[in-house]
C-alpha cells in the first residue's frame, strides 16, 4: 500500500520565498521613510496655511483685527497662535506655547502633531527685528494685512531621514497663505515641482 502524498513546501522554496521578501523589504524601507519625511513636511505646510485662512475668517466673523503670530524657542520647538488686537501695528505675538493664551486660536496643543517637521530659518513675516517671532495683523474689512510690508515667509523643513526637503509658505500682502517649494530646496517633492517659489 502506498503513502499518501502531502502537498507542501520543501525547505528550499521557502528560504528561496523569504530571501526574497527579505529583499523586498530592504528595498522599500528607504521610499518608506522618504514619503513619511514629504507627508510630515506637508501636513505641517498645510496646517500652517489652514490657520492663517482660518485667522482671516476670524477677522471677518469677529469684525476685529486679528494678529497671527508664528513663534519658535530655543529648543526648537515652535508653534502658531491667533489673538484679537486693537492696534492694527501690534507685533508682538500671542504666546501659542502657553494653553489659552491665544484668544482666537493656537496649534499645536503638542509638538509631536508637527510630527518631526522643523523651522530651518526665522520667519520673514512681519516686523523682521525680532529673532524668533513673525507677526501679521489682519484687517476685519477686507481681511488684508494692515500693514502691507509684513507680508513674508515661514520656511519648514522635513524630517531628520535620508533626504532634506523644505516647503514655504507666503503670506501675502492680502492676507493669503500658499505653500511653495523654494528652489534651492536640496530635496524635490515630486507633487510641487510645478509650485516653486
Amino acid at each position: 500500500m502506498r503513502a499518501a502524498k502531502t502537498n507542501g513546501f520543501t525547505l528550499v522554496e521557502l528560504m528561496v520565498t523569504l530571501a526574497v521578501l527579505a529583499i523586498l523589504a530592504v528595498l522599500a524601507v528607504p521610499s518608506f521613510t522618504d514619503f513619511r519625511q514629504r507627508s510630515a513636511l506637508r501636513g505641517a505646510a498645510d496646517q500652517v496655511v489652514s490657520f492663517v485662512g482660518d485667522a482671516r475668517f476670524e477677522a471677518l466673523r469677529r469684525n476685529s483685527d486679528v494678529k497671527v503670530g508664528f513663534r519658535t524657542n530655543v529648543a526648537g520647538e515652535f508653534c502658531i497662535g491667533a489673538a484679537t488686537t486693537t492696534d492694527p501695528s501690534d507685533d508682538t505675538p500671542c504666546d501659542c506655547f502657553t494653553a489659552g493664551a491665544c484668544d482666537v486660536s493656537a496649534y499645536p496643543t503638542a509638538q509631536s502633531e508637527w510630527r518631526g517637521a522643523r523651522v530651518p530659518s526665522n520667519p520673514t513675516i512681519g516686523d523682521t527685528d525680532s529673532d524668533t517671532d513673525g507677526v501679521v495683523v489682519i484687517n476685519p474689512k477686507r481681511a488684508n494685512l494692515t500693514e502691507a510690508g509684513d507680508a513674508g515667509r515661514i520656511s519648514l523643513r522635513s524630517p531628520i531621514g535620508s533626504q532634506d526637503y523644505r516647503l514655504d509658505i507666503i503670506v501675502d500682502r492680502n492676507g493669503r497663505a500658499i505653500s511653495c517649494q523654494p528652489a534651492a530646496a536640496p530635496s524635490k517633492i515630486p507633487e510641487y515641482l510645478d509650485r516653486g517659489c
